[in-house]
């Protein structure tokens, strides 16, 4: 025996009117390209996007692993330091101390010390470097003072010698030459000959008399070759 027949239900108000859009029609039968275009656009917009932020990302990383290369070089540098110097462990409550001193207030020089001072070898030891001081007073030497009154006698006896040579002619005194922007050496300069286009007249002028001539010159060549 054949199965039933499904019973579809049947709407009781039908639709009355079916309308049909033309430009729908059109817009998706001609809009194949389109989409395809707009699906690229899309697909490169998003390429871009996630290269950008992988660049963001990278970038971040490598700036991370700088300053963590940087940190384990110092770290290295540090410990290299105090291998070689082991007084540099305390140096920081050796400065702390110095600091608290120099706090006080300043008072001078004693007459004792700067008196005591002049003349001493000062030795400075850095970690590489190895310096010697020597302090000596600011004031004028015997030395300084022989030279300074030497000098108004080497002076005068130099204004002397000057003056003989003049009496004697020997000091030759040139005349300044006078200033003038023209240089007597440079030669004048020709002027330039000005080219100027002939005009459509004066070019029909000289084609005639260009052909005058010719004529001239083909009659003597045949008068001449008559002969």
């Amino acid at each position: 025996m054949a199965p039933a027949m499904k019973k579809r239900r049947i709407d009781a108000t039908p639709v009355e009117e079916l309308t049909f859009d033309p430009s729908a029609r059109n817009e998706y039968l001609t809009g194949f390209h389109k989409r395809k275009q707009a699906r690229i656009e899309n697909a490169r917009e998003t390429a871009k996007k996630r290269d950008k932020e992988e660049k963001v990302r990278e970038r971040q990383e490598l700036r991370k692993q700088k300053k963590e290369d940087l940190e384990k070089h110092v770290r290295e540098v540090n410990q290299e330091l105090r291998k070689q110097n082991p007084d540099l462990e305390g140096k920081g409550d050796g400065e702390e101390s110095d600091a608290e001193d120099g706090d006080e207030e300043w008072k001078g020089f004693e007459e004792g010390d700067t008196k005591d001072g002049i003349g001493e070898d000062e030795e400075y030891v850095d970690e590489d470097k190895y310096t010697t001081v020597t302090v000596e007073a600011m004031g004028g030497s015997d030395d300084d003072d022989e030279e300074e009154s030497e000098e108004p006698i080497k002076a005068a006896a130099s204004a002397q010698v000057a003056e003989q040579k003049n009496a004697n002619g020997d000091v030759k005194t040139e005349k300044k030459r006078t200033w003038s922007k023209k240089n007597p050496n440079e030669k004048p300069k020709q002027k330039k000959h000005k080219f100027r286009y002939e005009s459509k007249a004066e070019r029909q002028v000289t084609r005639q008399q260009q052909k005058k001539k010719n004529s001239k010159a083909a009659k003597a060549r045949r008068e001449k070759g008559g002969k």
